[in-house]
C-alpha cells in the first residue's frame, strides 16, 4: 500500500492519473455527443429519448458519481503537477520559453471548462430532473437556461474552443507520459485523438451555434 502511495504521489504517478482520467473522460464526452446529435431529430425523438434515459435513473446516477470522481482525481491531480512544475521552473533559466502557451496555461483553460460544467450541470442537470412536463427539447433549445440565451450560448461556445485546444495538448501529454509520443504507434494514436480533441468539441460547438445563434437569433 506504502508503495502504491508513493507511486502516486510521484510526478510520473500523478502524470499517468491525469492521462488516464482525460482519456476516460474523452470517452464520455463521445457518448455524450452522440445523445445530444438527437436534437437534430426533433423534439419528441429527443424527448422520447431522454425520457428513456430517466427510466434508468439508478445507473445513471452511478455513472455520475463515477464521472464525478474522475474529473476530481484529473483536478487535483492537473494542480498538483502544475504546483511542481512551477517550482521546477524557478530552478531553471527560461524553461517557460520552451513551452507552448497551453502547455503554461493548462490549469487556466481547465479551470474554465471546470467552471462552464458547473454551470452547464447546475441548469440543465437539476432542470432535467424538476421538468414534470419532459419537454427536455425546448429546456435545451429554446429556454433562458439553454441555448435561447445568448450569454449561455456564448459561454459554451468559447468552451468547446478551450475544450478542443485542452485536450489536443492534453493527448500529446499523455502520449509522452505513456512514452510513445516519436513513435509510429504514437502519431497513428494523435491522429486517431483528433476525434475527441477536434471533431466531438467540434461537433459541440456547431449544436451551439445552430441553436443558439443560427435558430434563434438569425433564421
Amino acid at each position: 500500500m506504502k508503495k502504491i502511495l508513493k507511486f502516486y504521489n510521484s510526478t510520473i504517478g500523478k502524470k499517468l492519473v491525469v492521462a488516464t482520467t482525460g482519456i476516460l473522460f474523452s470517452l464520455f464526452l463521445a457518448v455524450h455527443f452522440v445523445n445530444n446529435l438527437i436534437v437534430f431529430a426533433g423534439r419528441d425523438v429527443f424527448n422520447k429519448l431522454v425520457t428513456t434515459l430517466e427510466a434508468v435513473r439508478p445507473l445513471i446516477i452511478m455513472i455520475e458519481i463515477v464521472l464525478g470522481i474522475i474529473v476530481i482525481l484529473h483536478v487535483y491531480n492537473s494542480i498538483q503537477l502544475n504546483i511542481k512544475n512551477r517550482k521546477k521552473s524557478f530552478e531553471v533559466k527560461n524553461q517557460s520559453r520552451k513551452t507552448s502557451f497551453f502547455s503554461n496555461y493548462m490549469v487556466v483553460s481547465g479551470s474554465i471548462i471546470f467552471i462552464f460544467m458547473s454551470i452547464h450541470l447546475s441548469t440543465f442537470w437539476f432542470n432535467f430532473r424538476d421538468n414534470h412536463e419532459h419537454n427536455y427539447y425546448y429546456l435545451v433549445t429554446s429556454s433562458a437556461i439553454g441555448f435561447g440565451n445568448i450569454f449561455i450560448t456564448i459561454l459554451y461556445l468559447v468552451s468547446m474552443i478551450l475544450l478542443g485546444a485542452h485536450l489536443k495538448h492534453g493527448y500529446q501529454s499523455a502520449l509522452q507520459t505513456f512514452g510513445i509520443r516519436n513513435t509510429r504507434i504514437g502519431n497513428i494514436l494523435f491522429s486517431i485523438s483528433a476525434i475527441f480533441w477536434l471533431f466531438i468539441p467540434g461537433g459541440f460547438f456547431f449544436i451551439a451555434f445552430w441553436f443558439g445563434i443560427l435558430r434563434n437569433f438569425l433564421l
